[in-house]
């Protein structure tokens, strides 16, 4: 119609969007027990290409690592003797993820984390959510009973060039296992942020879950 001035806005597919795969190492698994973040890793991935921007730290936390946790990722007492404080790391991690669209594996688990220490230190968490590569995984292999970040790899073709267990090489495995993922998503036809609602880890969830008194233990 003359006059008329239509508008189409193009949703991105997943494989234009940019993307912020992020590890953490722990003393030991439960944040709201006391546990705390040792290290920070996260890269970039811009589409299907992971970029050369990163962010790796070590973290002194205010308690010994146990030898249990550091048998898992290596890191010792002495490794993070003269790191800084979580209180001087996260606000540089939060700054380097941006708005990019957050993606771990096993994200759960490290939102918990972060979650808690950014409620500490009165950050405000701006995303609703992040990507699970785990929630990936059973949309596209719905029968399979394991999806590790190993068992991934193998079921990809991935080789292991890189320390597992530690957040930055972690990062880059879980990036190219993310890369593949979005491939077999857009050939099945799952080519949109919405189709894929199921791997969505929402914060406000973890949130809720977490104890006050471990949201309050720095004052």
């Amino acid at each position: 119609m003359i006059g008329t001035i239509e508008v189409f806005l193009k949703v991105p597919k997943l494989s234009e969007l940019e993307y912020v795969i992020f590890d953490l190492e722990t003393t030991g698994l439960y944040a709201e027990q006391g546990d705390e973040i040792i290290e920070f890793g996260a890269i970039r991935l811009k589409g299907l290409e992971i970029t050369t921007e990163s962010f790796q730290s070590l973290v002194k936390p205010p308690r010994t690592i146990p030898e249990a946790a550091s048998a898992v990722h290596g890191i010792t007492d002495k490794d993070v003797s003269k790191s800084p404080p979580v209180s001087e790391i996260l606000p540089k991690f939060y700054e380097f993820c941006g708005n990019s669209y957050w993606v771990a594996q096993n994200a759960r688990f490290d939102l918990s984390f972060i979650l808690r220490d950014m409620k500490r230190l009165g950050i405000n968490f701006r995303q609703s959510f992040a990507i699970d590569t785990i929630g990936i995984s059973k949309i596209l292999f719905p029968f399979e009973s394991r999806h590790n970040l190993d068992v991934m790899m193998a079921r990809l073709g991935i080789s292991k060039i890189g320390d597992r267990h530690r957040s930055l090489d972690d990062c880059r495995f879980t990036a190219l296992v993310l890369i593949e993922f979005i491939k077999l998503l857009e050939n099945q036809g799952i080519t949109e942020l919405k189709d894929i609602e199921s791997a969505f880890i929402k914060s406000d969830s973890i949130a809720k879950k977490l104890k006050p008194k471990t949201m309050g233990l720095f004052g």
